[in-house]
């Protein structure tokens, strides 16, 4: 049995697209938005703090992780997952300007991860969706080296890095949209702290089999990012569940059948963000009451002597 039982969590990326917040507040009025309609479990989005003119990309971002972690105190809200700062590692074709700074933030997520307490903080592999073709061995290669730091400096602050499942989003295949790609990568890093997220709305766009997928992962799933969506290319869309065509009986069978125990969590931003922002906390309220019925479901499934 794993130290933490499931729960219901979501995304911080909630907020109306024309909500005009300052950058430093924006996670703040979150949080306090989530706790209000009932949410004890929050998914922290470092991508969105890490962009320029947020606070994990300015000076003083220490200061305000503490203050993240004292609101989150008073609100009674915890982070047990949270996903890193990512960008696009088209390595082959089109080298990133000013790397390190990417680096940078992305290492300020796994410090501030432990800060505030994540015990899996999610990340992109890289997937050379530049390259004129697909060349897994060269993909594979790339990401163990490129991540092996990363993964090492996560362990040593406490945290476990959860590589996210991918889908074709160019003119071919990208790295770990297939299952047993993912797979593979996980396990290379022997001994590590390091499993899988499994997105649902990627997985559909990518056709995967997800029962079967998530029944493969077993015990190296340790995060997942639930959506729906109409499985069509390039349509990741972010939808609430049941609002698209994904099998949840068949996903709800697959993660009991693997006893899943860490965050059952929603990443259905945009059912908030383009919402008038005095209609968003009613919204967040039903999300809840929908995600809750969705782990029940979960542990229904398992029967009574789960």
């Amino acid at each position: 049995m794993r130290e933490t039982p499931m729960v219901l969590s979501t995304t911080t990326t909630i907020l109306s697209r024309w909500d005009d917040v300052p950058p430093r507040e924006n996670l703040l009025k979150s949080m306090r938005l989530c706790a209000k309609a009932g949410f004890e479990h929050l998914d922290l989005h470092f991508g969105t703090q890490g962009q320029e003119g947020f606070p994990l990309a300015m000076d003083g971002w220490e200061i305000w992780v503490d203050e993240v972690a004292e609101e989150a105190f008073r609100l009674h809200v915890t982070f047990r997952q949270a996903h890193a700062f990512h960008y696009r590692t088209r390595e082959s074709t089109a080298p990133l300007d000013n790397r390190p700074w990417y680096e940078e933030r992305m290492r300020r997520s796994v410090l501030a991860a432990e800060r505030l307490g994540v015990k899996w903080l999610v990340q992109h592999p890289s997937d050379f969706d530049a390259d004129p073709t697909y060349d897994f061995e060269k993909a594979r290669a790339y990401n163990i080296a490129y991540w092996t730091p990363f993964v090492e400096l996560a362990s040593r602050h406490h945290v476990g890095i959860a590589f996210e499942n991918l889908y074709a989003s160019g003119h071919h295949q990208r790295y770990c949209s297939e299952v047993d790609e993912l797979i593979d990568l996980i396990d290379a890093f022997k001994g590590a702290p390091v499993g899988a997220c499994w997105d649902t709305g990627h997985a559909a766009v990518a056709g995967q089999d997800q029962p079967a997928a998530i029944r493969k992962l077993g015990r190296r799933l340790h995060a997942l990012h639930i959506h729906d969506n109409h499985k069509q290319p390039k349509g990741d869309e972010h939808l609430m569940p049941y609002c698209g065509m994904l099998d949840w009986d068949g996903i709800y069978r697959a993660l009991a059948d693997v006893a899943y125990e860490d965050n059952f969590s929603f990443e259905i931003k945009h059912a908030t963000r383009d919402l008038p922002p005095e209609l968003c906390e009613g919204m967040l309220s039903f999300m809840r009451q929908l995600g809750q019925y969705m782990v029940d479901r979960v542990v229904a499934e398992r029967g009574p002597h789960a």
